[in-house]
């Protein structure tokens, strides 16, 4: 699916969200939007099967059997019990989620159009028709979320029914392509509303949902030189995307897993189903793994897990847990509220002889002492299974900003005398307000962790020895010196840059005061940055409410300013997705969402792409705009955020933003300090949409007024402005 694909698949999604996201939180109507696609693609699935598989030789499908009719039960029990088998669940012609839609939307003759009752029995109906088979505990309660009496609804039952249909109606015309193997455009879907939920629902969305970075280093590491496992594990496994994603990457032939929470255990055996898991090749089950180990039998070839942080758990006041075949060889009980090596040591007690476990924990857990201390160090001297320490970036996951680590285990390591320390931690790309590892960045990892090299200020291979020395303490800093070596200083050359700053600085505050006369305003004292700001910001209110105002040459009044719409003084050019390209020094610089800041400057991130047939319409020339049009951190920040291209033949944009092209006998640099004022910006916030992603459509910026003086103000306003900008910048050089 290319990246437009997947825009508008997302925005079509988040059109279904928006209809319940004023009623309740996030947490909530994700059990309803969830539920309703996984309604749709059992209705759908099941009718591809029936249609393909069981009546190719007759001359009607399955929506078309009359169900009242004595050939229409017939064969209506003989496909139940071919579904049954194949697929775990049975549905009727009628309670196909097609059919449903119909009927709310009025579309089928002498049908009234409440289908709330009819929902609630379909739904009940799908786990019924499970009951006693090999497929019950897959669909048991799987729709016990979906709470259709509530009244955050609406009041009435015609409200609750009008909003019901409404959801239903806009899933109707997303084509999730089940017909196509190949395409896993519900799994794409369902992923991206997994993590827009995760980030609503703040700390609680690290309960569900481990973001795909994270789970693809994970898959990689434990699926190394496999192309088939026979069992993948994951003690706490959310919505199951960890499991999950092994698949991308291996053959897994049986998935297991256990998850506390009822929600996200619904979550994860649906996301199993809908990625194309049978029913019996996975055994998701609902209860504390602590407490109550539900795969006492289980030894899995791949352990893959991110265990909520520094849970609480019963510890050393359950006598029990001390005479558990898990917990009790290592001499001490991990704390009470310090379960992270509860999680540990119970997965390595399931992890198979020629296994390998990957587990995600808060960088506490690699130096903490006490009994965490006692249980690291018999894991690493007497048990000898720790084989990889990897430290992450902190602010990668939902909910917590810490820095996490994943720690490798394997029970046979071929190299057995020494630990492969990462430290991961600086390589990373800004999003909004999180971090994110990129391909880039995973990739290194893994290639790392493959080869076992060591690499300066990246990896060290530390021999038993070295932990021993270190009391076993874990902390990667006393591995890896990551500082950068210290520059050399060429003190002739720092004096000469100090001093070309100071000349240029008195030249622009001679431009500055010179202005200031001419406006009868007083001059900027003193090098304080905050308060040159504010003289700034207060100087851009009076010119663009025209308080006050630069004369003629010959002194004489400009003319009135006039009003006009933005798209009558630009010409504006879509954007082209640029992602898939690779990245490469000596390129063109790549405009992205990264590279705006709010106040409309440019912030080189060194990414750098080499011209080709698609790009190569997507260049800028000096003077040209660029705005960006989407802000993923919902924030407002730098939606509409305008950048001025200082230098041609430099630059390429993607499809978030829009280039403008000034018109002739307009100034660019004026245009500018139009677009990233206060007033065009708060414009833009009013009329932006979406939900933890915002956007802006610029045919509707287009039509935003703006007031614009003659050619020569505008150049007298924008070269005083300019100055003020370049005064400050050096100053902050000269602090800096």
């Amino acid at each position: 699916m290319s990246d437009e694909q997947k825009h508008i698949l997302e925005k079509q999604l988040w059109s279904v969200a928006n209809v319940l996201r004023g009623k309740m939180n996030a947490d909530e109507y994700k059990n309803y939007i969830l539920g309703f696609i996984f309604y749709k693609y059992l209705s759908e699935k099941l009718e591809l099967y029936v249609d393909e598989k069981l009546l190719t030789s007759e001359k009607y499908n399955f929506s078309e059997i009359e169900e009242n009719t004595d050939d229409g039960k017939a064969d209506l029990d003989h496909i139940k019990n071919a579904c049954i088998g194949e697929l775990g669940f049975f549905l009727k012609p009628t309670e196909l989620f097609s059919y449903l839609v119909k009927k709310g939307k009025g579309e089928i003759k002498d049908q009234n159009t409440f289908i709330l009752e009819d929902l609630k029995n379909i739904l009940n109906d799908i786990e019924k028709t499970s009951a006693g088979t090999a497929s019950e505990d897959d669909f048991k309660g799987l729709f016990g979320n979906m709470d259709l009496t509530s009244s955050k609804l609406g009041s009435r039952e015609n409200e609750k029914n009008e909003v019901v249909i409404e959801v239903l109606g806009l899933l109707r015309g997303i084509d999730f392509k089940l017909e196509d193997a190949k395409s896993d455009l519900l799994g794409d879907a369902y992923e991206y509303l997994i993590g827009e939920f995760a980030a609503g629902a703040g700390k609680k969305g690290g309960e569900f949902y481990t973001p795909a970075q994270v789970s693809r280093l994970l898959a990689q590491i434990v699926s190394m030189d496999k192309k088939r496992i026979k069992s993948a594990y994951d003690a706490t496994c959310g919505s199951g995307s960890l499991l999950l994603r092994l698949g991308d990457f291996t053959d897994v032939a049986n998935y297991y897993g256990q998850e506390l929470n009822p929600t996200t255990y619904n979550l994860a055996r649906m996301n199993m189903i809908l990625h194309g898991v049978r029913f019996d090749r996975f055994s998701i089950l609902q209860g504390d793994t602590l407490k109550e180990d539900m795969h006492p039998d289980l030894k899995a070839e791949a352990i893959v897990a991110n265990p909520p942080f520094s849970a609480q758990w019963k510890g050393e006041s359950d006598p029990a847990l001390a005479h558990d075949d898990r917990f009790s060889q290592y001499g001490r009980l991990a704390p009470r509220k310090k379960a992270d090596y509860a999680f540990v040591t119970h997965m390595l007690y399931h992890l198979a002889d020629n296994g390998t476990m990957a587990i995600v924990l808060p960088h506490g857990a690699l130096f903490r002492s006490g009994a965490e201390g006692q249980i690291r160090k018999y894991i690493i001297e007497k048990q000898n299974y720790l084989d990889t320490v990897i430290g992450l970036p902190s602010n990668l996951f939902f909910g917590t900003a810490i820095p996490a680590t994943v720690l490798v285990f394997k029970k046979c390591r071929r190299e057995d005398d020494n630990i492969l320390f990462i430290d991961a931690s600086k390589e990373f790309e800004k999003v909004g307000n999180k971090n994110k590892l990129t391909d880039e960045n995973i990739q290194k990892i893994f290639d790392t962790y493959k080869s076992r090299k060591e690499i300066e200020r990246y990896s060290h291979l530390a021999n038993i020895k070295e932990i021993k020395k270190n009391d076993y303490n874990l902390n990667i800093a006393r591995y890896i010196d990551a500082f950068e070596k210290e520059e050399k200083v060429d003190v002739k050359r720092v004096a000469k840059i100090l001093t070309q700053i100071s000349k240029l600085e008195q030249e622009t505050s001679l431009k500055i005061s010179k202005y200031c006369n001419e406006l009868d305003l007083p001059k900027p004292e003193g090098g304080n940055i905050y308060f040159l700001k504010k003289y700034q910001k207060g100087i851009i209110q009076k010119i663009f409410l025209q308080e006050i105002r630069f004369r003629d040459k010959d002194g004489s009044d400009f003319p009135k300013w006039r009003g006009e719409e933005l798209g009558d003084v630009v010409k504006n050019y879509g954007g082209t997705s640029l992602e898939k390209y690779t990245s490469q020094a000596g390129g063109y610089k790549f405009i992205s969402i990264g590279n705006y800041t709010k106040e409309g400057k440019y912030v080189d991130d060194n990414q750098r792409i080499i011209l080709n047939e698609v790009t190569k319409n997507k260049k800028l020339n000096k003077g040209d705009l660029v705005m960006v049009l989407n802000d993923k951190t919902a924030s407002g920040d730098i939606i509409g955020s305008t950048i001025l291209i200082d230098e041609d033949d430099k630059y390429i944009y993607n499809q978030r933003s829009e280039r403008l092209v000034v018109r002739d006998g307009i100034s660019s640099n004026f245009i500018w300090f139009i677009l990233n004022s206060n007033s065009f910006r708060r414009k833009i916030i009013k009329i932006s949409q979406g939900g933890t992603q915002i956007y802006v459509n610029f045919p509707v910026v287009k039509k935003i007024k703006i007031n614009l003086p003659i050619l020569s103000e505008q150049q007298k306003i924008a070269d005083f402005l300019t100055s003020m900008d370049k005064l400050i910048e050096l100053k902050q050089q000269k602090i800096f």
